[in-house]
């Protein structure tokens, strides 16, 4: 996983924000062909062009035929004479297009899939399943065999968006506003710290005001984001903190799972702990 030169989070977002616009995908609609009356989509996969089926009661799979490198496996398949085990092989794929539209890193299983190409007379090479074709924002309209993909933000993208957003509940912590800090906090987040282990945001939260919220001077904390991952709908972010409560300073090195619910990211699970050596001296009241 590709790593940064540690940057305090708002750094992190102006150079992000300096990301070129096509580095988001636009909305597109993109035609769908037929194999006798299955509908097909032409995915590129290394500047080869396939042929995959379009199946919305599947998942995405490959046809060991045309890809048959990778790791062996056993899948379960069903279909309508029911499920049954199948040796397949585990493929991945660096970038697969579909339109404008890229899905990275994609690990999918290769089964034999020539029996759907010899009942519609013409070689099927996949199945674009349930699965992609929600990563892809797709709605597929049969009638007018058009397959509309939504505008889909890149992975920049939203790492900016959530770096604007960890920077703004930064804000709200030094300012000790507890209602904005809140709404950082997903219901259900699970905080382990060196003080303890909270689940929910109440338990949270009551940690928080007890920790930091009720001092004077308020407590000052400053964020280094160290690296970041995209996990599909969530980021998990690797950070330094430092917190200056008084004559009282507290360092810490963790990482934050942040899922992104309706408009707003919230961190879902928070793991930080203070270094074994400053425990003692640095520790909090």
């Amino acid at each position: 996983m590709k790593r940064f030169v540690p940057l305090p989070f708002k750094f992190a977002v102006a150079l992000l924000l300096l990301l070129p616009a096509s580095s988001a995908a636009r909305a597109e609609d993109i035609p769908l062909q037929t194999c006798d009356r299955l509908p097909v989509v032409e995915v590129t996969i290394a500047a080869v062009r396939y042929i995959f089926l379009v199946d919305t009661g599947a998942t995405s799979m490959l046809n060991l035929k045309s890809f048959s490198h990778g790791d062996h496996r056993t899948v379960s398949v069903t279909s309508w004479n029911g499920t049954r085990e199948t040796p397949a092989q585990e493929v991945t794929l660096a970038d697969v297009l579909v339109g404008e539209h890229h899905l990275k890193n994609l690990k999918l299983p290769a089964v034999d899939l020539s029996q759907i190409g010899l009942a519609c007379g013409r070689r099927i090479d996949g199945i674009l399943g349930v699965d992609l074709l929600s990563q892809l924002g797709a709605t597929v309209d049969i009638k007018n065999r058009i397959a509309h993909l939504a505008e889909v933000q890149s992975a920049d993208a939203r790492i900016a968006e959530l770096h604007q957003r960890l920077g703004e509940c930064e804000q709200a912590f030094n300012r000790a506003d507890e209602a904005a800090f809140s709404d950082c906090l997903a219901p259900s987040i699970v905080l382990f710290s060196s003080a303890g282990d909270y689940y929910g945001r109440d338990a949270s939260m009551d940690y928080y005001r007890r920790q930091y919220f009720r001092h004077d001077p308020r407590a000052h904390l400053e964020s280094v984001a160290r690296a970041h991952h995209a996990l599909g709908d969530a980021i998990w972010v690797e950070y330094d903190l430092r917190i200056t409560v008084g004559p009282k300073v507290v360092e810490a090195r963790g990482t934050a799972l942040c899922e992104k619910s309706g408009n707003k990211w919230r961190i879902v699970h928070m793991n930080h702990a203070v270094p074994p050596e400053n425990l003692q001296s640095r520790k909090m009241d």
